[in-house]
């Protein structure tokens, strides 16, 4: 990546992260978890770059293309094609990332974790750390399989595309685990 790009990459990164510096600025009781906007713009991230990847890996609606950044419009599916310089899956990871970050800052400053919403918050700061480990263990799989197609070793690829697919298990359990906690977290906490 030319330093152009390098510059640019940190600018929006700096957008996408400065409005939930704005939401941070709140009052919370004693024992209360601070940055609860920060959070709240974390999980958003979380889910943005999953509904891009989830959107773009069926190509329902959006087809990404590797390339100059831009987008073109058209009247049959995917009515949308995006062109960029990374991968969906790579957009996908530093959303994630990025909004367990700023998860994890509101965990930190939790003093209280006696109550539902307390455990609830806790696991799910647990489950978002098993979450981004195993997405980086998915990729790693991906990337052997892609090497083992490439190289057309047969039993290597089978092999991995069986790891692969124990693991897509495993990713959306610890997925519906993490809505289940984020669900009760929000039910008992806040105002």
């Amino acid at each position: 990546m030319k330093v152009a790009g390098k510059a640019l990459a940190v600018v929006i990164l700096t957008l996408i992260i400065f409005p939930g510096f704005v939401l941070a600025d709140e009052e919370s009781g004693e024992g209360d978890a601070q940055l609860g906007g920060l959070a709240a713009f974390g999980v958003g991230l979380i889910f943005t770059g999953t509904a891009y990847y989830a959107l773009t890996k069926r190509r329902l609606f959006i087809e990404h293309r590797k390339g100059e950044p831009g987008i073109v419009v058209r009247p049959e599916r995917p009515y949308v094609t995006v062109f960029g310089p990374v991968y969906p899956m790579t957009i996908h990871h530093a959303f994630t990332v990025v909004g367990t970050l700023l998860a994890l800052a509101h965990f930190a400053t939790c003093t209280d974790y006696s109550t539902i919403g307390g455990k609830a918050g806790l696991g799910m700061a647990i489950t978002l750390i098993l979450l981004n480990i195993s997405g980086f263990y998915g990729r790693y799989v991906h990337i052997k399989i892609e090497k083992a197609a490439r190289k057309k070793e047969s039993r290597a690829l089978k092999h991995f595309v069986g790891i692969m697919r124990r693991w897509k298990v495993l990713h959306v359990v610890l997925v519906a685990v993490f809505l289940l906690l984020l669900g009760i977290h929000l039910a008992t906490v806040g105002d």
